[in-house]
């Protein structure tokens, strides 16, 4: 099996784009929020850009119908959300079918490893008492763990933009937690204790995908 990954960050918007080019059935996607604010942000940037930006998500084709009623969404506003549904987390109990009538190039996609996206991994965790390498790291392992025994390969997508302005992962890798959960922040603002990047953290179980001019901690 291949290595899991981390890709680039991406907009609601773009991520919708992301799978419905380059993935297909049963990739799962778990995004790390409640349903309302993901689907008004998608809705609002979609509302919001020419149309030409993204002809594939205005144009309600057939592709885009049977992509949508095929790719299994889950919404995990917490920590506990997320890792119970990766604890219990099988393909065979899933409701979401594999599409009718596949064209060979769907076919080929379909037989490439899917993928178990985990969106917004970070910010589920975030401002918790889980924010820390050991927080990031058990759930990092519950993601990579849940993959492995459903043959997924395990992948990070984090949002793009918003109020921190993140547009690359080094702009993520870069931020530091905690090494333990439960670590006091000081009246500045600043962790008590020990600190270490989130690239390194997660450095042990996934490979980054970058642009070409990006630097990661390693």
């Amino acid at each position: 099996m291949t290595r899991p990954i981390i890709l680039h960050p991406a907009t609601p918007a773009e991520l919708v784009t992301l799978i419905l080019h380059h993935y297909w059935h049963p990739t799962t996607v778990i995004v790390g929020s409640p349903k309302q604010p993901f689907m008004e942000a998608f809705i609002y940037e979609v509302n919001a850009l020419p149309e030409e930006t993204l002809p594939q998500i205005r144009r309600k084709t057939l592709l885009q119908t049977s992509v949508s009623r095929h790719i299994r969404v889950a919404f995990a506003p917490t920590v506990t959300h997320l890792r119970g549904f990766l604890s219990v987390f099988t393909q065979s109990d899933s409701r979401v079918s594999p599409p009718p009538h596949q064209s060979q190039q769907q076919q080929k996609r379909n037989s490439q490893q899917p993928l178990l996206i985990a969106y917004g991994f970070l910010e589920v965790h975030r401002m918790t008492t889980e924010w820390s390498a050991q927080g990031l790291g058990t759930s990092a392992g519950s993601l990579v763990e849940a993959a492995m025994r459903n043959g997924f390969r395990a992948a990070i997508v984090e949002p793009r933009g918003g109020g921190d302005g993140f547009e690359s992962w080094s702009s993520f890798a870069e931020e530091k937690a905690p090494v333990l959960n439960g670590t006091v922040m000081r009246e500045s603002g600043a962790w008590a204790g020990r600190m270490i990047e989130v690239g390194r953290i997660l450095g042990r179980w996934f490979e980054i995908e970058r642009l070409p001019d990006e630097e990661v901690i390693t």
